[in-house]
């Protein structure tokens, strides 16, 4: 998880070495179809856009260097797995679902999916909050 944290680190400092960029009139943000671009003609905005791409590679192989930090289990022989007494499962037990939703933004056009009515609504809400942050965003830089 360090490499997942450091990643986050890493593309919250490119994108505010970016606004220090834009700022001071180096760089500049513009939307290609639906792809946001970002532009410079200084090297603080090259360095903030190399400090975003390091944080996004960090991110990547977070999963792949906590694979390789596991430890691996070593299990019981077939003989020794009879000897264990099977557990029995009551009624009191509380059983865990995992429930899940999420919203994909395809342009200004949210899909939205969830694996109930409670995680549906709450992705709705998050599309909303988003589409209203990015009005905003719009707003401030024109």
């Amino acid at each position: 998880m360090r490499f997942f944290y450091w990643g986050i680190f890493f593309i919250i400092l490119g994108i505010l070495i970016f606004a220090i960029s834009i700022y001071q009139g180096e760089g500049g943000f513009a939307l290609f179809l639906i792809f946001p671009v970002l532009y410079s003609t200084g090297v603080l905005g090259l360095a903030a856009i190399v400090v975003i791409f390091i944080g996004f590679f960090l991110i990547f192989i977070s999963p792949f260097h906590e694979i390789s930090r596991t430890e691996y289990r070593t299990y019981p022989k077939s003989e020794e797995y009879k000897t264990y007494p099977v557990e029995r499962k009551t009624e009191k037990e509380v059983r865990m679902e995992k429930h899940y939703g999420g919203v994909i933004l395809v342009g200004p056009i949210p899909v939205i999916f969830g694996s109930n009515k409670n995680m549906a609504i709450i992705s709705i809400l998050a599309a909303i909050l988003i589409l209203v942050a990015v009005a905003v965003i719009f707003i401030l830089l024109s």
